[in-house]
């Protein structure tokens, strides 16, 4: 059976402090993981193009794999364009549209030091370089503690604001914090999105809810070896133990014990 992987990011930048350190590949890390993509005989395709699958069965090429980012850093930005353009990688980056200019205040109760988001104009450069804007709400709240009220317009407002500062339908929608339950699931697939895209790792199968992606999350500590070993298991987890755990687990689950 075919699968895709789906990469998740947020920061392409040298981290400022240690509360951010995990969210932060640095440039060069980053463009050392693209360009082993296809090395490792990955082919990256568009978020478009998994969808299509899971949704049509249409066609895609064996250990498909997208690119994602979370948030819309301005940093994010101007450093991961020329690189995925190198690597002629295709991309979706969800913004966070009540915030476009303006600064990550959801990440200063952590410590995490003020980043800008991305402004329009860079918005728009990132689709002339052939990103995909997706919606990560309009104030990137936890969808999980706020009135269902709240999150219908979280939801709906910001499809509208990115839409028409961009002037096409904007489809794919993330998770903020990756917090969801049915009822916000059901909410995204009402307001009108082709998908969304969660933080749970694994593979991305036939049958897979498409309004419940799976991510696998790239963190700024990970060295290149814990890098691959998440893209051949589809976890989140890298350890020089975990293949044998892994493996240690499929035999037991065949021998039923």
């Amino acid at each position: 059976m075919n699968h895709a992987l789906i990469l998740m990011y947020h920061i392409v930048d040298e981290p400022r402090a240690t509360q951010e350190a995990r969210f932060c590949v640095t440039p060069s890390e980053f463009d050392r993981q693209l360009g082993c993509l296809r090395e490792l005989g990955y082919v990256p395709v568009s978020l478009d193009r998994i969808v299509d699958f899971l949704v049509d069965r249409s066609p895609v090429p064996p250990n498909a794999i997208a690119v994602t980012f979370d948030d819309g850093f301005a940093d994010t930005c101007e450093r991961a364009i020329p690189i995925l353009q190198a690597h002629d990688v295709p991309a979706t980056m969800f913004a966070v549209s009540g915030r476009l200019a303006r600064d990550n205040d959801w990440m200063h109760e952590r410590g995490a030091p003020r980043r800008t988001l991305m402004s329009l104009s860079q918005m728009r450069d990132l689709e002339a370089a052939g990103v995909t804007v997706g919606s990560h709400t309009v104030t990137h709240p936890r969808l999980t503690e706020v009135p269902a009220e709240q999150v219908a317009q979280e939801l709906r407002q910001s499809k509208q604001q990115l839409e028409d500062l961009l002037g096409h339908p904007v489809r794919y929608f993330a998770y903020p914090y990756g917090l969801y339950n049915a009822e916000i699931r059901d909410a995204v697939q009402a307001s009108g999105y082709r998908a969304a895209c969660s933080t749970r790792a694994g593979f991305n199968r036939e049958g897979e809810d498409v309004f419940a992606l799976r991510r696998i999350d790239v963190f700024g500590s990970d060295a290149l070896w814990q890098f691959k070993q998440k893209l051949r298991f589809g976890t989140n987890e890298a350890s020089r133990s975990y293949p044998l755990r892994y493996y240690a687990g499929r035999v037991a689950a065949r021998l039923g014990l």
